[in-house]
């Protein structure tokens, strides 16, 4: 992968966004293009006598210094301090999108300011450099994708049949199986238990959404022995929407985490998932993921 990229905007946690172009409020040219930092790693290189891993290896973190210019022309000058003044504050963590020469995107969650933000004023208020540090604790690098409004989606998403609509015709045992519940694997067939290929250098716990009408849905991984059950229905028109990493479930955005029970789990690689109900017109499923990557 191209290690050369550039910050393409920062989303803090509560959502508010600021993107970087060539219009008022941009990276200077001596900060434009960055290197990507370190991932996430286990590797120990220091520990105590008993092999304990000192407290310095697991509070390893890295600084990204951003340095930018601010330069009005519909805007006035004193607008685009205060919006830069006001975005970046020490409550608050951020999400850094990077984007490659190649349009391809990736993001790190949970950074926080290491050193505050300053915008040295010029005399004339023509224009001003400003600067900022934050700090990158050891999370993961994740893809990043989102929609022509600039809304965040996931990266990749795969559609569930029903398992109990599994059907087919002629046997057979090689790639593009597909299986009912009791495990018979068919040519042409639909529904039952789907191979879904996870390209993440980590376990993903993916985002599931369920549209209804359903009633007891539940999301199945063979592979790595996980389930989860939604009691209740899921009525037409409605959308349930539970994310294994937040452990967090809502219907129609109201609050349902507690009438979920287990969790899925994805591994690298190929896993066999499943979709089934108690009842209702529902005939697919969708989940949703974003794979880690270094």
């Amino acid at each position: 992968m191209d290690e050369i990229f550039y910050i393409k905007k920062f989303i803090r946690d509560d959502g508010s966004q600021l993107a970087f172009d060539k219009n008022e409020i941009y990276l200077d040219t001596d900060n434009t293009l960055l290197v990507r930092p370190d991932p996430e790693t286990t590797a120990v290189n220091y520990t105590e006598a008993n092999g304990a891993e000192m407290v310095r290896q697991q509070t390893h973190t890295s600084i990204q210094d951003v340095n930018g210019l601010i330069v009005p022309k519909t805007t006035p000058y004193w607008n685009l301090v205060t919006k830069l003044t006001s975005f970046f504050q020490i409550n608050h963590t951020y999400k850094i999108v990077y984007i490659q020469k190649d349009g391809k995107m990736f993001a790190i969650d949970g950074a926080w300011i290491s050193a505050a933000l300053q915008v040295p004023p010029r005399p004339q208020e023509e224009y001003s450099r400003w600067t900022v540090s934050l700090e990158i604790g050891r999370e993961a690098w994740r893809e990043y994708a989102e929609d022509a409004d600039g809304k965040e989606i996931y990266s990749n998403s795969v559609n569930l049949p029903l398992i109990s609509a599994a059907s087919g015709g002629e046997k057979w045992d090689t790639v593009g199986l597909v299986a009912d519940s009791v495990g018979e694997e068919w040519e042409d067939g639909e529904g039952g238990v789907q191979e879904v290929y996870i390209a993440s250098s980590q376990m993903i716990y993916p985002v599931w959404v369920v549209e209804g009408e359903c009633i007891n849905p539940t999301l199945q991984n063979n592979t790595t022995d996980t389930v989860a059950q939604y009691t209740g229905t899921v009525a037409e028109g409605q959308t349930l929407v539970v994310d294994f990493e937040s452990g967090e479930a809502r219907l129609d955005g109201a609050l349902v985490t507690r009438n979920i029970t287990g969790f899925v789990s994805f591994n690298p690689g190929a896993n066999m998932v499943g979709f089934n109900s108690d009842g209702g017109d529902t005939s697919t499923s969708e989940i949703q993921w974003n794979n880690t990557i270094g």
